[in-house]
């Protein structure tokens, strides 16, 4: 089950993915947006115009984007105290730090027990984005998100390794089921 925090929530969010991202005519977008400004389709109560119909007018990408729960918590923290550039901004930031969240968050569900101990490591880096996304609003905007990217780049590859040696090991074991032999 996924963290709730983690979670999209359209009902208690600004729209922030409609206004504060950019996105290019392609596959995925019917036309460009620059990023801090509203989606044409974005109507005064901040819901979508064509929500029901984003795929065949469309809009696909918008179908398929998860901010991981970064709209609401953003929305919070800048209610009334903070100009809407700021919580822009700020909404970008914590949408990396909750994708990065939920992607080790699952790593760690996954880790099997290892010599290097990969699963203190995996709650050690949930716990400092963790303080990043709890922290004070303003802080957001100073974060540098490389080392968190590069820290859970490594973290998830290590797990990947992890999880791939201990596959091989139950297979050359014999425990689990092999492929039948291919027929002649």
């Amino acid at each position: 089950m996924r963290r709730p925090d983690l979670v999209p929530d359209c009902g208690n969010c600004a729209a922030l993915c409609c206004v504060a991202t950019s996105f290019e005519a392609s596959d995925d977008f019917a036309f460009d947006k620059a990023a801090g400004v509203g989606c044409r389709y974005l109507m005064r109560d901040c819901r979508c115009a064509i929500h029901d119909e984003l795929a065949v007018r469309g809009f696909p990408g918008c179908v398929a984007y998860d901010c991981y729960g970064a709209g609401p918590r953003a929305t919070r923290a800048f209610t009334g105290t903070h100009d809407a550039e700021q919580r822009n901004e700020a909404f970008l930031v914590l949408r990396v730090v909750h994708e990065l969240l939920w992607l080790l968050t699952e790593a760690a569900k996954l880790c099997p027990s290892s010599p290097d101990d990969v699963g203190a490591q995996l709650a050690l880096e949930i716990e400092v984005l963790d303080a990043i996304a709890r922290g004070p609003a303003p802080a957001l905007l100073e974060v540098d998100l490389r080392p968190h990217r590069d820290a859970a780049r490594a973290l998830l590859r290590r797990v990947g390794v992890a999880i791939g040696d201990r596959r091989r090991a139950v297979l050359a074991l014999g425990l689990a089921p092999r492929a039948p032999p291919p027929r002649p």
